[in-house]
């Protein structure tokens, strides 16, 4: 028997706005500052940022904190101080972390598909919500500055969770709090192996959004789409069938 969607829930980093564009910016700005203070060449600051960032994910495998850039820049800092005279202080690190969100933030921008779509799902009565991985307060904060907390019904981070996606915590604890089942839910992501494989396990359907033409990795999403447009076009069409 077919079930019926009554929930539709979205990753929100580059599904629902272009993180990458955000972090890109961000990052220039931050690596100049690191440059600045620490006298570091400019072109190996980025390089020891990723290190950082690889280790942090490493150590905290699975788990929201692993996201978290304020970790990475206290790696970045702490490998710095074993070759300079002069030390980073936590208020160095305070300051980096709140200069790159300062920019973040700034650059930030929704779609206008983006809002017709989440107004058209509170129209038809559908339930809305975010599978994110990350710390609650960031995405949290995301959802503000985007303007669309109003227009979510709820949001299930990693955090919150215990555990990243695919894991299946995070989805049924949006299901959960929903109060729909797993195979009532349509989950839409730009991760194939996070927010597809994750959810296509549970029963539900996949739409991935696959902006950049990126390999399907071997799984097989219910529904491919490439802009905001199309999911709205696509997500339509599935609810006339509903």
């Amino acid at each position: 028997m077919k079930m019926s969607i009554k929930a539709i829930l979205f990753d929100l980093d580059d599904t629902l706005f272009d993180y990458e564009k955000c972090h890109q910016a961000a990052s220039k700005h931050i690596f100049y500052e690191i440059h600045q203070k620490t006298k570091t060449p400019l072109e190996l600051v980025p390089l020891l940022f990723e290190i950082a960032q690889k280790e942090v994910k490493m150590q905290l495998l699975g788990t929201a904190a692993s996201h978290n850039k304020d970790l990475y820049f206290q790696k970045i800092f702490e490998k710095m101080n074993s070759q300079m005279k002069n030390k980073i202080m936590p208020k160095d690190i305070l300051h980096i972390f709140e200069e790159y969100w300062k920019v973040f933030y700034a650059t930030i921008r929704r779609e206008r598909a983006t809002i017709a779509l989440l107004k058209y799902l509170k129209k038809k009565g559908i339930k809305t919500g975010i599978v994110t991985d990350s710390s609650n307060y960031t995405q949290l904060k995301k959802l503000v500055r985007l303007g669309i907390d109003d227009k979510i019904d709820v949001m299930v981070s990693s955090e919150e969770a215990g555990m990243d996606k695919p894991h299946s915590s995070p989805f049924l604890l949006a299901a959960h709090k929903l109060e729909v089942l797993a195979k009532e839910c349509v989950m839409v992501g730009d991760n194939i192996l996070k927010d597809i494989d994750g959810a296509q396990w549970l029963g539900m359907q996949g739409i991935w959004i696959n902006r950049y033409q990126k390999p399907s990795k071997g799984v097989c999403p219910r529904y491919t789409v490439q802009t905001t447009q199309e999911l709205f076009e696509l997500i339509k069409k599935l609810l006339r069938k509903n």
